[in-house]
């Protein structure tokens, strides 16, 4: 039995009954129901257990009942029924104001009634509580299988979860980050005691009770489900469904993941793998894209390439480190509101990303994409990965031009030994250019600008090299370029004007700068030869 006192008063017949004492116990569940024909029934008495009596054992001696009330009160009892009318014409008021001390409900139950009538009452209730509830069971089972077997790639298989419990809920992604959520408790509340074991645990909270239940993928934890029930009496049925759902959700993540099981998604991977790799003009990529997708147009276009930095990995561990790199990117709440595609393709995955029209800008975005992919490969464990990141384009058919940059930054990182998580080709452009320039007059151009300087002794040069490098890595910020060097940031500007009375330069002139960068440029592409 699983009623409440208040639930038990609105059940004829004891909708006649009277609740006179103890009303802030009113909530107190009923387990079972007993007759008292004893003034020590309180030995028997078990948690829960609601009791009618007639009070003819403790007529005579109301102490006596007070300390009954006492006894069974800490026994756990539901509360007490007395039927007035045959012993009492009424309960003593030293009774009542004991029962509402304890908060212990005293019910006066109608004469005309039979105790088996009330009883039979409170067991058809809860028969029929259980039946509704196993119904309700049953359905968010079959809601559960349906959405467990369907073929579709919906986006909100998180708010289909939530629809199906009937409960709010709080989906966690391995990283702590809230990939949805429909509860009201603040964020702290929910990520208290981050990070946490991949166990499933039910707490009682200052918010409120909470399931939590791991998400596994493969043996290893990738989130968490958590679920709010509003109600603490939660039936064993419905905590059996919060893990039925968690792997349900687990495999539908996984799955969606991979746009190739889908029908859509397998047509437009294919399509982008041939166009990627020149197997296609543009004319007929552009035909197949707007039959393959819905809505193509979008502000700009990005490519990114992912790649294992150590070649020497078994490549089970790539393809486990790849394939977890998408999901932190896939479910990385920054990145919801833009529209991207993973294929692996020539050792890495390539992610293509549609900038969409709205309040972020391209230059934004693609800064937030930037960030995203330095802390998400900062955090994944060995092998370690690396990617480059093209410049945006305008134009759907120009992401092959994209793909290009990317192979085209790794082939230049190699070249210079550039050991960066993320690297822009913008950043390289200048490499691509000038590779082409004859060796000769890359050397010429060098010495006959930095010969003032090379000729001092070689620590000289060396500390003031490495500062002027500093001073080009960080956009010419003095203090950022002190930090990197490890000195004060005035050792910094003695240094830089030493360099411009011994080369005639004047660093606050852009064509100066621009002539020491073409240098650099040159001395890094020279070196990487040799």
């Amino acid at each position: 039995m699983n009623l409440t006192v208040e639930e038990a008063l609105l059940l004829y017949p004891l909708s006649k009954a009277k609740l006179v004492a103890g009303a802030k116990g009113a909530n107190r569940v009923i387990r079972s129901v007993n007759m008292m024909d004893a003034p020590d029934v309180f030995n028997w008495v078990k948690a829960g257990e609601m009791l009618f009596t007639t009070a003819f054992a403790i007529k005579d001696t109301p102490d006596d009942f007070l300390l009954m009330l006492r006894k069974l009160n800490e026994r756990g009892s539901a509360g007490l029924g007395i039927k007035l009318g045959r012993y009492w014409s009424q309960i003593p008021s030293i009774v009542i104001e004991e029962a509402d001390r304890l908060h212990f409900p005293v019910i006066e139950l109608p004469f005309e009634f039979t105790f088996s009538d009330q009883m039979n009452a409170l067991v058809k209730a809860d028969i029929e509580k259980n039946t509704k509830q196993l119904h309700d069971t049953l359905n968010k089972q079959k809601n559960l299988i349906r959405f467990a077997i369907q073929p579709g790639d919906s986006p909100n298989h998180f708010q289909k979860i939530g629809e199906v419990l009937a409960h709010p809920i709080v989906v966690i992604g391995a990283r702590g980050q809230i990939l949805y959520c429909t509860s009201d408790w603040p964020e702290a509340a929910i990520l208290k005691g981050w990070p946490w074991s991949p166990k499933s645990e039910k707490a009682r909270t200052p918010n409120g009770l909470r399931y939590t239940v791991p998400l596994m993928q493969e043996g290893e934890c990738c989130g968490f489900l958590l679920v709010m029930p509003p109600d603490a009496a939660i039936a064993q049925e419905d905590v059996g469904l919060f893990h039925q759902a968690a792997e349900i959700l687990s495999f539908h993540m996984n799955r969606l993941q991979d746009e190739r099981q889908t029908v859509s998604g397998y047509r437009w991977t294919l399509i982008l793998e041939r166009y990627l790799q020149g197997e296609m003009t543009p004319e007929r990529f552009l035909e197949q894209a707007k039959a393959a997708r819905n809505k193509i147009e979008a502000a700009a276009y990005l490519s990114v390439k992912t790649i294992p930095i150590l070649e020497f990995h078994p490549e089970t561990d790539i393809n486990k480190g790849l394939h977890k790199i998408r999901r932190d990117l896939m479910y990385h709440p920054y990145l919801t509101g833009i529209d991207s595609h993973h294929l692996f393709l020539d050792s890495g995955m390539v992610s293509l990303f549609s900038i969409p029209e709205g309040d972020i800008s391209v230059s934004e975005c693609l800064h937030r994409i930037t960030k995203i992919y330095s802390e998400v490969l900062e955090l994944t464990e060995d092998p370690g990965f690396r990617c480059v990141i093209s410049k945006p384009k305008f134009r759907l058919e120009a992401i092959r031009e994209a793909y290009e940059e990317c192979n085209e930054a790794i082939a230049i990182s190699d070249r210079l030994s550039i050991d960066n998580r993320v690297t822009m080709f913008s950043d390289l452009e200048f490499n691509t250019l000038f590779r082409h320039i004859p060796r000769e007059a890359m050397k010429k151009y060098c010495t006959n600008l930095l010969q003032p300087l090379l000729q001092k002794e070689e620590y000289y040069v060396t500390e003031m090299l490495h500062t002027l490098e500093a001073y080009f890595a960080n956009e010419g910020y003095i203090n950022d370029a002190a930090k990197q060097l490890f000195v004060h940031r005035n050792t910094v500007l003695y240094r830089l004007e030493k360099i411009s009375e011994l080369l005639d330069v004047d660093l606050r002139k852009t064509s100066d700068l621009l002539q020491l960068k073409l240098a650099f440029i040159f001395r890094e592409l020279l070196q990487a030869d040799e």
